[in-house]
């Protein structure tokens, strides 16, 4: 019975770590990001308005061609799910369906699976899961944030 016991235990401290997991993960995604190239250079030209603007973004309402710039703002939401704001009028949900490691998760986007990587504290990079050939994936670099 005490093995029992135990196994209940350690089973639910495990259940919490997973969850942990997933959570701080999701929280060190929070925040704007700005779309690069493949080289992880921001954009130049017309595209450069989903690039990081110099002097950062304020809020998740200001992301977007018609605000401060960048490509999104996330925040973190219940287990793992990541709320994104995208300059449209009503932020998504992207549901957390794994992690892959320390540093990557897959997500659920509408029906559609992608898997977010955490290359370095201020580098995302986004691709399909599974990846679909010939698709590149998308990559971010961690804005600036300024005082609204």
């Amino acid at each position: 019975m005490r093995t029992l016991a135990s196994l209940v235990v350690v089973l639910s401290f495990a259940g919490t770590a997973h969850a942990a997991l997933q959570d701080d993960f999701a929280n060190r995604l929070e925040g704007p990001w700005g779309r690069v190239d493949i080289n992880w250079r921001p954009y130049l030209g017309v595209l450069s308005k989903n690039s990081c603007p110099a002097s950062g973004v304020s809020r998740p309402s200001s992301i977007g061609l018609f605000g401060e710039g960048g490509s999104m703002w996330i925040q973190a939401g219940v287990g793992g799910s990541l709320i994104v704001h995208d300059g449209g009028t009503v932020p998504h949900t992207l549901l957390f369906v794994r992690m892959q490691s320390g540093s990557s998760a897959v997500y659920n986007d509408g029906g559609v699976r992608k898997k977010l990587t955490l290359v370095a504290p201020d580098r995302l990079s986004e691709e399909y899961d599974p990846a679909v050939p010939g698709v590149p994936g998308v990559k971010y670099l961690h804005c600036k944030q300024k005082k609204p």
